[in-house]
């Protein structure tokens, strides 16, 4: 397959399935530049040893990607990816009114929100015809979550008609390519050694349903295929979230509804935004946001919304652990049970679960107090199976 048979054409994928997470990212919290060009500072989650969700920021230049990354990073200033080889990625707090609401209930030491990391990742310049050099792929390859900006507003330094379709269905193509690539340098080497069982049924799956195009999260591939791909990390099972950078008077969902409705049949969510719009907004007071996000009719910052959005993307639920010492809010995949859940806290409250202690937030917050809550019959013990739910409060019990 070659570059010039897929390149530009919008993709065929339907429904993005989650990825399969990579393992945890110990490094170094000072920073440094890593073999594949990273600016690493503030790596980790201060409170904990675990990676945090990536989410790497994509789209062509003059897409207006790094303004956005500004923005959603609280970055006053421009700056410049891949100056020196270089990556810029910052952590986010993902907002909660949740926590905020029970910080005030225990008045704790400490207050911890959730975390996202976010990567703008060198862009390309519209109808390039270049593709992705193999490092920009690497550090792709390494996110979560791919984010691909296209551009609906008119920029008078980029010589190319607005084209978001065009942008998107280029983006879409070259991470298909990307994939295509490595997948059938697998399958001829797997052919030349007449290899035979259930990695080359696999791959030649692999490569069937690329070389048609279609991505590989189109596949219901089982929990053992996801296991023998992990260290692919291919980036067609990722899953991806279009932020459409709209004029300022289209800077939200419903106004750009006549931008979002003609790309509809790639079938990955569409955020809207107005790059230009929120980065003015950023460098308001907390005050003065909510009062101007008002005055225009939009519900909540972009920063809000869009880790609304990534987290929908990835299917991550927030469940709480609370105390005088600390109220903290922890992030697992939908559907972890509660010693997975356990395992987040600490490695050691997951293989030594008893049981977990369980009320929920909306219970705390509507009744007061734990007291209140174990008086109306809402305080119940759980096993180790107990699927976590979005906005749980957890007290590990653990031998």
């Amino acid at each position: 397959m070659k570059r010039k048979s897929i390149r530009g054409k919008r993709s065929k994928k339907s429904k993005v399935l989650a990825p399969q997470l990579p393992r945890p990212y110990h490094a170094a919290r000072s920073t440094y530049t890593d073999h594949l060009g990273w600016s690493r500072g503030n790596e980790l989650d201060p409170f904990s040893k675990r990676r945090l969700m990536r989410v790497g920021i994509i789209g062509f230049a003059g897409s207006g990607k790094t303004t956005i990354f500004n923005a959603l990073a609280g970055i006053g200033g421009d700056v410049a990816p891949g100056k020196a080889g270089r990556i810029n990625l910052r952590e986010v707090q993902v907002p909660d009114a949740r926590i905020d609401k029970l910080s005030l209930m225990y008045q704790p030491k400490k207050t911890i929100y959730a975390s996202i990391q976010l990567a703008d990742l060198p862009g390309q310049a519209p109808g390039s015809g270049g593709g992705f050099d193999a490092n920009s792929i690497a550090k792709m390859r390494e996110m979560d979550l791919l984010v691909i900006v296209a551009r609906a507003f008119d920029n008078p330094y980029i010589n190319a008609p607005i084209d978001p379709a065009s942008e998107i269905g280029g983006m879409l193509a070259e991470l298909l390519l990307a994939d295509y690539t490595v997948v059938e340098k697998k399958v001829m080497r797997l052919r030349k050694e007449a290899a035979k069982g259930t990695e080359r049924d696999l791959f030649e799956q692999l490569f069937a349903t690329l070389e048609a195009e279609q991505w590989l999260s189109t596949l219901e591939l089982s929990e053992q295929s996801l296991e023998l791909l992990t260290g692919f990390r291919l980036l067609t099972l990722k899953p991806v979230l279009v932020v459409l950078n709209t004029p300022e008077d289209k800077a939200d969902h419903d106004s750009a509804s006549e931008l979002i409705e003609p790309l509809s049949s790639f079938e990955a969510p569409i955020f809207a935004l107005s790059a230009k719009l929120e980065a003015e907004i950023a460098e308001l007071d907390p005050e003065e946001q909510l009062a101007f996000l008002a005055e225009i009719g939009i519900q909540g910052t972009a920063r809000d919304r869009f880790i609304r959005a990534a987290y929908k993307s990835l299917d991550l639920i927030s469940f709480f652990t609370v105390g005088e010492d600390e109220v903290r809010a922890w992030t697992v995949q939908r559907g972890a049970n509660a010693q997975t859940s356990a395992g987040k806290i600490h490695t050691d409250l997951s293989k030594r679960f008893i049981r977990a202690e369980h009320m929920t937030c909306a219970d705390l917050i509507e009744l007061g107090s734990e007291a209140k809550v174990k008086e109306a019959g809402k305080f119940s013990l759980k096993g180790k199976e107990y699927i976590t739910q979005d906005g749980d409060i957890l007290h590990i019990r653990a031998s």
